[in-house]
């Protein structure tokens, strides 16, 4: 594996990262020494531009590239450097900062200097004037310091949600996915403001650049995107402001002593030096010898700071720790007690911690705190003196965390805990090795770097927890159909013959990889998938060209008036429409003239939905679900689908361009089909051959929900396997949802669920105490974190607490009273609740009343759990 030049900053390091290989080592002989790839021009004009800036190059230093590493400092063949030894000097006139850049522009536009210092960070403050020198081209002074740069940093935002997935870190997927909005965020904001930098440059900073020379592809969001991190990687922080320093972030990684003590970063000083007139001083920080690469100790942080902001993961690095499953704490008095020292709050969080592979926790943090206080329980003495100190400013550290064994106690909890996180994990140790080395997997390098950082976070919590990783347990064998194969005949009138014709459309698609074939799944199921070789978790199993996905961006027909209608729909952003009139002329006026036709004659049809979809359902059937909020949610949105018929028949050209097939039930179906089958990514609902087939079933612990995303290309839609299948199995998906959203949208419901939850409406009405005053209401709603007038509590046993206190604040609120709702209120209200179930339970009939007596079963068990939580007491402490 080919490591790529990667780069970080941190207590203002800019270093040139690498992306380990996780199984050789990063620092091979091979690794160190200039190679002896063409001589790079860029290179050359790089040095020689910095020496023209008034930069200082020691001799004994220069620039080279690397094999393994790309571009990195290097020394020469005529002799190395010293630790402490200058190793260069860059001039003030080539270090681009927010300040230095608003400064630029201020003479010209005050405005626009003022945006640059408002701006969200500095990475994107700097990145503005990276824009611009792109832009300017070849005739930017920067253009030798830009040609040098890394084309890409595969920084945390730039994974792919499958490749966030296989981090197996919620925590991580959330801050990919938050960054990459964040950075589409400000460009929004931005782009006037780079425009009107690029014409104050060609008007005023330099009038020799014609207008007309500007490449306006620069000032694009993957151009901002990419200069943001670049500069979010390698830029230095200085006084706390980056400094983007030519030279200065060049240099690769290696640690300089395995075994030296953490500094918080700040023997990064002692190398980097920031004189008085804006200059930079770089020291080696490490003896390197004659011809060999200059390496930096990035400083003592863990691998996440590097993967998230700069893109690698360290092959050895000693500052690197686990993230722990805090221990749950129990009891009470020991609660108590991190409640008045401020380590947890009321809403239950508690503080993030981090172990070493001694199984250590950084001392003196909230963290340490939490493993020291939660180690009271079961020590009456010491817990007792804990209390009696509690408020005692200067007794009470000494008392509650530093009290003796505490340390003990801590290693202990820390070990337990490291052991209950390794065991949460959904691959195991060994599965992520086999993983790294088997090529055929088809890991992506982001993917890999994944994997590669989930397995070192592994093997720090196996060494402190003493224990081995839990092996994952495969899904038994399910008894499926006979594997027919059965032939394709062109009237394909039969289920079995429909599915044949599908398999065969699905081959000729030449999907980039696909483990998976349609058949007749029965029980109740009608058609599934199952494996066609093993299957291994956190892999792609099936990748999905878009060209072979029906989507609004696709959407084009034999019909011109239908693809004006597309357009049209385009053009309004109505990604629903847009498909849907793609859908029902290709089913219903194209249908074996369609290229879609295989598909499409395998979806359930107007009469199968019918049958038992609640979409379809009258009233009448629906009272199953008397008192529950499911059946007005699934009446509303009948209601609303026939009202959109209605609409939508208004303008003519509808009806005129789909002819027969526009009519209300064709309509109710299509509109079925978009909302059970749609996979989204991007923002946008598609209909996805074979991978739409997969049937839900709640997988075993460690399993992940469903996740399609595109691949980096934006050609395939990638999905990650979220357990581990075996060769003609039927493979299943964990949509994630409770049961009344499956049953409302798919019309069926688990009887296993881990998401499941029972809906709880309530609302402010007119007549309401509360809704007397509107504008007090709406303050008071949105104080308390209620975004509308009518809230839906989603209730579990393992939420129902924490749930009802929130309804208690919205009944509260309904009242018109102050605080919370007392215990009468919410008896009253719980009461009422409960009194909407009307009658005995409905006959089964069939699966929807299954489905329906099941859904007001759990709701009507759950708020007689709240009402007698709340007639036990469970209310008065609020």
């Amino acid at each position: 594996m080919k490591l790529l030049p990667l780069f970080l900053i941190w207590f203002g390091l800019v270093p040139a990262g690498a992306f380990l290989d996780a199984i050789k080592s990063l620092f091979s002989s091979s690794s160190t020494s200039p190679s002896t790839l063409p001589p790079n021009h860029a290179i050359t004009d790089f040095l020689k531009w910095f020496v023209e800036m008034g930069g200082t190059i020691n001799p004994h230093v220069t620039l080279a590239s690397f094999e393994d590493f790309g571009n990195g400092l290097s020394t020469t063949s005529t002799g190395g450097v010293s630790a402490d030894q200058i190793i260069f000097k860059a001039s003030s006139n080539m270090i681009l900062t927010r300040p230095s850049i608003a400064k630029m522009y201020l003479p010209h536009d005050a405005s626009v200097s003022d945006a640059i210092m408002s701006t969200e960070n500095d990475n994107y403050a700097i990145a503005t004037q990276f824009v611009v020198e792109c832009a300017i081209g070849d005739k930017s002074k920067f253009a030798p310091y830009m040609k040098v740069l890394p084309k890409e940093v595969m920084n945390l935002e730039t994974f792919s949600d499958s490749e966030l997935a296989m981090l197996q870190s919620p925590a991580l997927f959330n801050k990919g996915k938050s960054e990459r909005e964040n950075t589409a965020r400000a460009y929004l904001a931005l782009e006037p403001v780079m425009k009107s930098m690029v014409s104050i440059y060609t008007a005023h900073l330099d009038p020799t650049v014609p207008p007309s020379s500007i490449d306006g592809s620069c000032i694009s969001l993957s151009s901002f995107s990419q200069y943001a991190s670049v500069i979010g990687s390698r830029a230095m922080v200085m006084q706390g402001r980056k400094h983007m320093t030519p030279m200065a972030d060049m240099a690769n990684y290696k640690p300089r002593d395995e075994k030296r003590a953490m500094e918080n970063g700040h023997s990064f000083l002692k190398y980097h030096v920031l004189g008085e007139d804006g200059s930079m001083t770089v020291k080696a920080d490490q003896n390197v010898p004659a011809n060999n690469q200059i390496f930096e100790d990035y400083g003592d942080n863990p691998n996440s700071l590097y993967l998230e902001a700069h893109g690698f993961v360290p092959f050895s690095n000693p500052f690197n720790c686990a993230d722990l499953n805090n221990p749950p704490v129990d009891d009470e008095e020991v609660m108590q007690i991190m409640k008045a020292l401020q380590i947890v709050d009321d809403d239950g969080w508690s503080p993030e911690a981090c172990t070493n592979q001694d199984g250590e926790i950084l001392p003196n943090t909230r963290s340490y705190a939490y493993y020291a206080v939660a180690g009271l329980k079961g020590r009456p003495e010491e817990l007792q003196y804990c209390k009696d100190n509690v408020g005692e400013r200067m007794t009470v550290g000494k008392a509650c965390i530093r009290w003796e064994g505490s340390a003990d106690a801590v290693k202990v909890l820390v070990k337990s805990a490291a052991a209950a996180t390794l065991a949460s994990y959904q691959t195991t140790i060994e599965e992520d090795v086999v993983l790294l080395e088997d090529k055929d997997k088809g890991l992506s390098q982001r993917g890999s770097m994944a994997v590669t950082y989930r397995l070192a976070l592994k093997q720090i919590l196996r060494s402190v927890s003493g224990v081995d990783a839990a092996k994952a347990k495969v899904v038994p064998e399910t008894k499926t159909e006979p594997d027919t194969k059965a032939e394709v005949v062109s009237s394909a009138v039969t289920l079995e013959g429909k599915v044949a014709r599908f398999n065969a459309f699905i081959e000729s698609l030449n999907f980039p990889t696909n483990h998976l074939v349609a058949y007749v799944a029965g029980d109740g199921m009608r058609v599934g998938t199952k494996a066609t070789q093993d299957i291994t978790i956190g892999t792609s199993y099936i990748d999905v060209p878009v060209t072979a996905v029906m989507s609004s961006e696709n959407a084009k027909t034999d019909s011109d008036e239908v693809n004006a209608l597309i357009e049209r729909g385009r053009d309004r952003n109505d990604d629903f429409h847009t498909l849907l009139f793609f859908l029902m002329h290709e089913r219903f006026n194209a249908e074996e003239g369609s290229f879609w036709w295989p598909y499409l004659a395998l979806l359930p049809t107007l009469d199968e939905y019918k049958e038992y979809h609640p979409t379809f359902m009258s009233e009448a059937k629906l009272s199953g679900l008397e008192g529950s909020g499911v059946k007005g949610r699934i009446i509303n949105n009948q209601r609303k689908a026939k009202q959109a018929f209605a609409s939508v028949s208004n303008d003519a050209s509808v009806p005129k361009a789909l002819g027969d097939a526009w009519t209300e039930d064709n309509y109710m179906w299509a509109t079925t089909i978009l909302d059970s089958r749609s996979i989204w990514w991007s923002g946008a609902r598609h209909l996805v051959p074979l991978l739409d087939l997969i049937n839900c079933q709640q997988l075993p612990k460690g399993s992940t929900v469903h996740a399609t995303s595109l691949d980096r290309d934006e050609k395939n839609a990638v999905t990650l396997a979220p357990w581990n299948f075996k060769e003609g199995e039927q493979v299943f998906e964990n949509y994630g949802q409770p049961s009344h959203i499956y049953f409302i949208y798919h019309g069926f419901v688990l009887e296993d669920n881990a998401h499941d939850c029972s809906l709880v409406e309530a609302a402010v009405g007119p007549d309401d105490p509360g809704a007397k005053d509107i504008e007090e209401l709406k303050s008071r709603l949105m104080g308390a974190g209620f975004r509308s007038y009518s809230v839906d509590f989603c209730v579990k046993d393992e939420n129902l607490e924490e749930e009802v206190k929130k309804m208690a604040k919205f009944v509260a609120i309904k009242g018109g009273v102050d605080g919370v709702a007392g215990r009468d209120a919410m008896v009253d209200f719980l009461s009422s609740m409960l009194g909407k179930y009307e009658g005995d339970k409905k006959e089964e009939i069939d699966y929807a009343d299954k489905c329906m007596n099941q859904i007001v079963d759990k709701e009507k068990e759950v708020i007689a759990k709240a009402l007698n939580f709340v007639k036990g007491g469970g209310l008065d402490e609020l």
